[in-house]
């Protein structure tokens, strides 16, 4: 696995939990993407976290934490749902208020583990 973590998403809570994520990881074990380049280029800057795309996260990340707000995740893991169907390593965490573990999973078409933290 070349990441142990990989955030989708590095907005306000998914950027505070790659913060405090690098205090108990090696910052170089976590990877982060988002649409804005700039929240993404700080915690790289100042963490060392890799940057680089969803589908990278998708593919080598022991952990995918999903950081995009609920209106926003089918859209986004039905662009990645293939490569999640094809795993049987990963664990999803979403800190999604209002969609169910079930939710998450019929978006991604497979049962992977899901933890919710909201």
């Amino acid at each position: 696995m070349k990441y142990t973590l990989g955030f989708i998403g590095c907005g306000n809570m998914g950027g505070a939990l790659v913060r405090a994520a690098c205090e108990e990881v090696v910052c170089n074990k976590i990877a982060v993407c988002d649409n804005d380049r700039q929240k993404t280029d700080v915690l790289e800057k100042n963490y060392g976290v890799t940057v680089t795309n969803i589908k990278e996260i998708a593919e080598h990340s022991r952990f995918v934490v999903l950081g995009v707000k609920p209106q926003m995740m089918q859209e986004m893991l039905a662009s990645i749902a293939e490569t999640l169907q094809a795993r049987n390593d990963v664990v999803i965490v979403t800190m999604a208020a209002g969609l169910s573990i079930a939710a998450i999973r019929s978006f991604i078409g497979a049962k992977p583990p899901v933890i919710r933290i909201m």
